[in-house]
């Protein structure tokens, strides 16, 4: 307990550090962890890896998610898709033909099961790295959409190759069936969940039994998609993608309360995550038989392959990507080289490979050479994060692949504008209908500017009763402005080319103006 408290607490003064060296904070909580492994006393306990999934993995997915759309996903699907998928499988095999050749004795599946583990890139680093260093919003949507996707196939890839490994057979088959079984499963209880919780929501008080339920949701979605047999990281995906629309008025403080919360819940879990993986690394490297030296060596030259098929994949296939789009005339950020090389460097392994290495079997028949692998695949997410994080800032500074301020402003402004309109456009059907008197609405016009920076009423001479009276009627006017001026900015979200961060920056002001007290 004292030892989570650290770093917890190392977290909270850590990541603002981070932030202020426009680095992202997971590399600095792994340095800590390194740091804090090499004080003489400090015991680390040993952790199952089938409770990190479950536990660690459905929060940070959700949190991540929450922040982009499926219009994003469906604007990029083709690359999203040949990165999640296609560079994952590529890896894996990579690497276990690479694993078989430096660790004498490894069978190829077994070498094949590390390489589904050290295949994915982290989806909690990879969001950091896009948010931290404002990449520009084609390029961020590509990266956090193989973070949030690539798990599945790694996943399925890597029970297997273990349970092929354990049994001695493998059916080629079975395989492509499992992944298509578990995608097709996850979604599907994803989005019934997604239904659900929707329903729920309208009908449930927004706070705290709203928020709560939202609090719980990807632990159920990982859970019951688990349960049958699909991928639980889809399901939490696809959860948080179905409510990414949700913005009836009702849902305002909920929307609120979990937004922080989840701020708040990432923050802690990311930085506890990536600072454990240092502090461990020394219990692992202390349970290898032979030579120190070796194994080190071993595991550099999987992290070089790691690295180098990374951007082996890329760039050809990312020209292809390129030229296809360029040809049918699809709109967008265009990816040149410069963006490419950032992909490619954004490569860094975390969470997903800390759980998967930490899950091989320890019983009777133990894992071939489990120890090694493990200690492998902790230096491929040591030197990814710090080699790869701590450079990545400088590569894009000197390449200049960032988003300009500008256009992140403009964007605000627009969507600003539009909800301002639809709330207009409603004071219109209030008036037309007749169900506001046209003193009330009148009044409403007259502080519509106001309404908008600090959503005010003034009584002016009133009796205090009628000022009551006004008071009520002028809010019911606002809530209603409010609520036309939410559905057309949650509806932005589905539309190619609008930024779901730029959406929830707007929609976040909103829900604050309708929680304010007059």
């Amino acid at each position: 307990m004292a030892l989570v408290l650290l770093l917890v607490i190392a977290t909270v003064l850590l990541a603002p550090l981070a932030e202020r060296m426009t680095v992202p904070y997971p590399v600095v909580m792994l340095m800590f962890g390194l740091l804090v492994a090499v004080v003489p006393g400090v015991e680390v306990p040993t952790v199952d890896g089938d409770w990190i999934l479950p536990l660690v993995l459905p929060p940070l997915l959700f949190a991540a998610a929450r922040r982009t759309s499926w219009r994003q996903f469906l604007d990029n699907r083709r690359a999203i898709g040949l990165l999640a998928v296609a560079l994952v499988a590529v890896t894996a095999f990579a690497v276990g033909m690479v694993a078989v050749a430096v660790v004498p004795g490894l069978p190829l599946i077994a070498a094949v099961a590390l390489g589904a583990a050290v295949a994915p890139p982290d989806p909690v680093a990879a969001t950091a790295v896009a948010r931290k260093l404002r990449l520009p919003r084609r390029l961020q949507t590509i990266l956090e959409g193989e973070g949030l996707s690539n798990d599945a196939t790694s996943l399925v890839l890597y029970e297997v190759a273990v349970a092929a490994t354990m049994t001695g057979t493998l059916s080629p088959a079975k395989a492509a069936g499992s992944l298509g079984l578990a995608v097709v499963v996850g979604i599907a209880v994803g989005l019934l969940i997604a239904v659900a919780v929707r329903w729920l929501l309208t009908r449930l008080p927004a706070h705290p039994a709203g928020s709560g339920l939202v609090l719980v949701l990807p632990f159920a979605a990982y859970a019951a998609a688990d349960a049958a047999h699909g991928s639980g990281v889809l399901a939490v995906v696809t959860v948080a993608l179905g409510l990414s629309r949700y913005g009836d008025v009702e849902s305002a403080q909920t929307r609120l309360v979990s937004g922080t919360t989840w701020e708040i819940i990432e923050l802690l879990l990311t930085g506890a995550a990536f600072a454990f993986v240092g502090l461990e690394i020394r219990n692992v490297a202390g349970s290898l038989s032979g030579p120190l030296d070796v194994a080190i060596w071993q595991a550099l030259a999987v992290t070089a392959v790691v690295v180098v098929i990374r951007f082996a994949w890329i760039f050809p296939v990312a020209s292809i990507d390129e030229r296809l789009r360029r040809r049918k005339g699809v709109e967008g950020e265009p990816v040149g080289w410069r963006e490419m090389t950032v992909a490619s460097w954004a490569g860094m392994r975390g969470v997903v490979t800390l759980a998967a290495v930490l899950a091989l079997p320890a019983g009777t028949p133990a894992f071939p050479e489990r120890d090694r692998l493990i200690f492998i695949a902790f230096v491929v997410i040591v030197s990814t994060m710090v080699v790869q994080g701590l450079t990545l800032p400088l590569l894009v500074k000197r390449l200049g692949v960032i988003a300009s301020d500008d256009e992140k402003n403009d964007a605000t402004q627009d969507l600003i504008r539009r909800a301002r309109d639809a709330g207009f456009r409603r004071l219109d059907e209030l008036r037309s209908d007749g169900s506001m008197d046209a003193e009330t609405i009148g009044q409403a016009e007259d502080n519509a500017d106001r309404m908008w920076h600090s959503i005010g009423f003034t009584p002016g001479e009133h009796s205090a009763e009628e000022s009551a009276r006004n008071a009520d009627a002028l809010n019911a006017v606002k809530d209603q402005i409010l609520a036309a001026a939410r559905e057309e900015i949650t509806s932005a979200r589905a539309e190619s080319g609008v930024d779901p961060v730029v959406v929830d920056g707007v929609l976040k002001r909103l829900d604050a103006r309708g929680t304010q007290p007059e």
